[in-house]
């Protein structure tokens, strides 16, 4: 009996460790070629190690405070996708201000076209709020999912995190003088109208830092031009 109990010890313990080993072939992490800068915008770089080819991706990123997501930056990127070849990606910001990334096939029947087994999937773009204290800051990847080939969804609940340093950006101007003339006026609107009408994005566009630039922007300006002295 002692020894059937052992065995079976033995095997679990023998199990939880192969079951670590493997998982340790399936991570997604972060990595950023350059430091950020306050007011600013920076690319960051996510990374998926895998063993088997993935049938999908997802991961949770959480940014510190002041720094956002800038909607429908995340492109693919890297050498591991063939010529031609398009992954699909979806970028949702949850309410707790984390953003969870997910790429597939645009075919549900294919797996993900990557080659090797470890480096660049996608990069994203964030953008740093020019009142951020300079630092040193923590972005972690909080919970990560890949369902391989074979049907096995490997889950991460643990952070994979990335120790970024921001500095301190470009001294800012005037604020909602986003064509920098010196002055807050119908000109500076219309720079914004025309950064959304061709759906680009620019720091010194935001003129709210919420990592956008659409129409609150623009009312921002105006509200500028309002308040100031006739």
């Amino acid at each position: 009996m002692k020894r059937r109990i052992l065995l079976s010890l033995v095997s679990f313990f023998a199990m939880t460790s192969m079951w670590a080993t493997m998982k340790e072939n399936y991570q997604m992490y972060l990595t950023a070629a350059e430091n950020g800068k306050t007011g600013a915008t920076a690319t960051l770089t996510l990374n998926l190690k895998n063993q088997n080819a993935p049938v999908m991706w997802s991961c949770v990123v959480a940014l510190p405070e002041g720094v956002t997501y800038v909607d429908g930056s995340i492109a693919a990127a890297g050498s591991r996708y063939p010529e031609g070849y398009a992954p699909t990606f979806s970028a949702t910001t949850n309410a707790d201000g984390t953003v969870t990334f997910q790429c597939w096939s645009a075919n549900e029947d294919e797996v993900l076209a990557l080659t090797n087994t470890d480096g660049v999937v996608a990069t994203i773009e964030v953008a740093v709020a020019s009142d951020v204290t300079p630092g040193d800051f923590t972005v972690a990847v909080n919970t990560s999912s890949i369902t391989d080939n074979g049907g096995t969804v490997w889950t991460w609940e643990k952070a994979n995190e990335l120790n970024w340093t921001i500095e301190e950006g470009a001294t800012p101007g005037i604020i909602g003088d986003v064509n920098h003339d010196g002055v807050v006026d119908i000109a500076d609107a219309v720079t914004i109208l025309n950064a959304m009408a061709a759906d680009t994005y620019d720091a010194a566009f935001d003129v709210n830092k919420d990592g956008e630039v659409d129409i609150a922007d623009y009312v921002t300006v105006l509200n500028i031009m309002a308040a100031q002295p006739s």
